[in-house]
């Protein structure tokens, strides 16, 4: 079968070291471009890791790590749009740190927060929505 051309390979050293178990500790250089090609439109994951000789779970678990990326993150435009002030902004605190999901309603809109939410930020937040 020829090469179709498009699933580039990787040209230059791909393991760094394999362990008495079987186990392949990949090179980062490579890791990363891996990750950078099937990031691209259109690219088939599993057959650039088919192609590149690396399992195709293993590559979905380098997308989702995201640390392969380039140093700068972009960034996208904002625009906020002026409305009218909410009067029904009610906010209730329990405790000084949440680790659970907190939900805003403010102005017809649900705002989610997960993970760990400091309740003094969260004020000043909702204190400059109010706003």
């Amino acid at each position: 079968m020829q090469d179709s051309g498009h699933t580039p390979e990787w040209s230059g050293p791909k393991v760094e070291r394999t362990l008495r178990n079987g186990k392949q500790i990949y090179f980062s250089a490579f890791k990363a471009w891996l990750v950078e090609q099937a990031g691209r439109p259109g690219a088939s994951v599993s057959g650039l890791a088919l192609r590149n000789g690396v399992n195709a779970n293993l590559l979905r678990h380098w997308m989702k790590l995201g640390h392969w990326q380039s140093g700068t993150q972009a960034l996208l435009p904002v625009t906020v749009l002026a409305q009218q002030p909410c009067a029904d902004v009610v906010a209730t605190t329990s405790a000084q740190l949440s680790t659970g999901t907190v939900e805003i309603e403010l102005c017809g809109a649900v705002i989610r927060l997960s993970g760990q939410v400091d309740a003094a930020q969260l004020t000043t937040v909702l204190a400059a929505l109010r706003a």
